[in-house]
């Protein structure tokens, strides 16, 4: 009855994202474009689906904010740029995460705006310190070491030994529960980088036979921005295999000697839970390694000067 559950509740997620007050699958679904016209050079027209992308929701993801000045700067148009700055300080996010990774901001680091955002940023210490204090990071690397030495001897060894493991992952997930509680899941807004949803699951991925914590906090998180779709999809995927149930009807990945028609499918599935497609995620991985390695070039040159 358990596992029959699972697979009804997996298949109603898409068609309950409508119902939700928070939801930011068209942000994720407008930054896709976004991101695929930046890829292009059409930066132009990324500007407009960046601007339709930040009218959806009250807190801009960093990376999307910090995408979006590099075109604003690209095609010149400084109150973008200043647009930029100013989210910076009310999302309480330091400038230079967002201006100072690529040379190309350098221009606008010497105007009066800049010294002017720079201090506002002062202003605000007292923020910026309760924001990034939050603990996660450190209490999750010291659950992951703990973890890891456990599970490494639990599989091979004794039924006791296994037993131990068993009750280091009840005490692990007490403890994160009690973070999530206390701090919220972690995210961008109380301090860390989107994807520290990747932390959780190095612990939190060997208890999805508990299945409340992925149909109510995980799938809250995800909704409200605090856990980014391809984080979800790989989740909602291991949910499904280690119950050992068949994949839902919205696959998020194609598998071998699928159909073309399956293929679409698959697709189509993504853009309903904020992915871009397979070939468009492509694309985008691409323009992103080739934009890191001109970045890091261009930093390497400024050095040598």
């Amino acid at each position: 009855m358990k596992k029959i559950s699972l697979v009804v509740y997996l298949i109603l997620i898409i068609n309950t994202i409508s119902s939700q007050e928070i939801n930011y699958i068209p942000y994720y679904q407008a930054i896709n474009k976004a991101n695929l016209s930046r890829c292009r050079q059409n930066y132009d027209s990324a500007l407009i689906y960046y601007g339709q992308a930040f009218q959806i929701v009250d807190y801009i993801l960093m990376d999307d904010l910090r995408n979006f000045a590099k075109c604003a700067t690209i095609e010149k148009k400084d109150s973008l740029i200043y647009f930029a700055m100013e989210q910076c300080i009310k999302q309480i996010v330091p400038l230079n995460y967002i201006f100072e990774s690529d040379t190309i901001f350098e221009q606008y680091q010497q105007t009066d705006k800049w010294q002017y955002y720079m201090e506002q940023e002062k202003k605000n210490i007292e923020m910026y310190h309760e924001k990034y204090s939050c603990p996660y990071k450190k209490v999750m690397d010291s659950l992951r070491i703990e973890d890891q030495k456990i599970r490494t001897l639990a599989w091979r060894l004794t039924k006791k030994r296994r037993q131990k493991a068993s009750e280091i992952e009840y005490s692990n997930r007490r403890a994160i529960d009690e973070l999530i509680a206390k701090y919220d899941y972690p995210n961008e807004r109380n301090g860390l980088f989107n994807q520290s949803c990747l932390w959780a699951p190095m612990i939190v991925i060997f208890h999805y036979h508990d299945t409340v914590f992925f149909q109510n906090t995980e799938y809250k998180a995800y909704i409200e921005g605090k856990l980014t779709p391809y984080c979800f999809s790989k989740k909602a995927q291991r949910v499904v295999v280690f119950n050992n149930l068949p994949f839902p009807r919205y696959r998020y990945e194609y598998s071998p000697n699928m159909t073309e028609e399956e293929k679409a499918q698959v697709d189509k599935n993504r853009y309903e839970i904020g992915l871009p497609s397979i070939e468009e995620e492509r694309i985008i991985n691409q323009c992103n390694d080739m934009e890191y390695q001109k970045i890091q070039e261009a930093l390497k040159q400024q050095r040598k000067k």
